[in-house]
């Protein structure tokens, strides 16, 4: 058993105005194939919804990880739906759709989520798009190393396979660090492997404190990845299979060249991808 070697650590500022922190894409890491977007922030307490207003999608599968609090989703499939907190949602985008978000607080206000974009390859990016919600009963837990627990939302872990169905192979996972707990898994040969901090401050042995934001990214050179924290930390764990096509951003449109992009804003123009008048 080996375990694999840090290629990079990257570390963010709050934005400004919303506190929102997002690791990728940056100009020191454009993106994780096949992940190639991340927002989150430190858990906050809401003193009224926020609004995300229609918008678009095409070419990616936007993944919405609730840990604490409630969104409401709406959109141009006919979908009315609520996540609460442990949940889950995804919109698999396809040739294109649109949806809105209202975010809200817990019972005590508690709002904290991460929002992943994992992409799609070249010959499934026009496929119809489809919403889907999980509740937080049907997420999984199992160990993940001493004083660690992971709940699976996609992809397999200590033979536990997460609800979420991906295209993509993946394993997409929110670590809980206890205080002095070590997490400890398995990482497939040839895939991508990575983890953002959430909440409190994580290391990998050996190595410096990481607060929320930070995202350490490995070498494909060992068996096994690890990480501790001494006061406690969540970690949202991210593996999957490089798909090796190039990626193109256009708003909320991933595609692998710009004429594709450029036909995108065209579609959602002229209406190809429904409708979905603001809440």
């Amino acid at each position: 058993m080996t375990y694999r070697s840090i290629r990079t650590v990257t570390r963010v500022s709050p934005m400004p105005g919303h506190g929102i922190l997002r690791p990728f894409p940056s100009p020191s890491l454009p993106h994780l194939d096949p992940f190639v977007f991340l927002d989150t922030a430190a858990p906050v307490q809401l003193q009224q919804p926020i609004y995300v207003g229609p918008h678009a999608h095409r070419g990616v599968q936007p993944v919405s990880l609730l840990f604490r609090g409630r969104i409401a989703h709406r959109d141009s499939l006919g979908h009315d739906r609520e996540v609460r907190s442990g949940g889950m949602q995804w919109l698999v985008a396809g040739a294109g759709a649109l949806h809105e978000e209202r975010l809200h607080g817990d019972e005590d206000g508690w709002f904290h989520m991460a929002q992943l974009w994992v992409n799609v390859p070249r010959a499934r990016k026009m496929d119809p798009p489809e919403h889907h919600a999980v509740d937080g009963t049907h997420i999984p837990t199992v160990s993940a190393g001493p004083g660690a627990t992971a709940r699976v939302y996609a992809g397999t872990l200590a033979g536990v396979t997460g609800p979420a169905p991906m295209p993509t192979p993946v394993l997409i996972a929110h670590v809980r660090l206890e205080a002095g707990g070590r997490l400890h898994l398995p990482a497939p040969s040839g895939w991508t492997a990575a983890f953002t901090v959430v909440r409190g401050e994580a290391s990998v042995v050996g190595g410096e404190g990481l607060s929320p934001g930070a995202t350490v990214v490995f070498h494909d050179d060992g068996t096994h990845l690890r990480a501790a924290s001494a006061e406690g930390a969540e970690l949202l764990l991210m593996l999957g299979e490089p798909i090796g096509e190039p990626v193109v951003f256009g708003a909320g449109f991933v595609m692998t060249t710009a004429a594709e992009i450029e036909q995108a804003h065209a579609d959602l123009a002229r209406g190809a991808m429904g409708t979905l008048r603001p809440s």
